[in-house]
């Protein structure tokens, strides 16, 4: 079963958040505690980390798109699943 990558609350309220980059590329095997997307926030940036292992199999936000706490960023198929 895929696991969401999820944007976690970073407590900044209502501050816009942007997708800045995708450190990770589709197809890309994933190690949990990897860094896969920095998030941009008035110049200041955040990774999002993996919180488990698997490959990136699906990007739900786009470099640039606007994103809030709770919002699914990505997917990750599991490594077991993925072969």
């Amino acid at each position: 079963m895929r696991t969401p990558l999820i944007l976690p609350d970073l407590g900044v309220g209502n501050d816009e958040l942007k997708v800045s980059c995708w450190l990770a590329d589709l197809g890309d095997t994933i190690d949990e505690g990897d860094r896969i997307v920095e998030i941009l926030l008035d110049g200041v940036t955040f990774d999002v980390v993996a919180e488990s292992s698997g490959t990136l199999v699906h990007i739900e936000r786009a470099l640039d798109a606007v994103v809030r706490a709770g919002d699914v960023l990505g997917w990750l198929e599991p490594e077991e699943q993925a072969e």
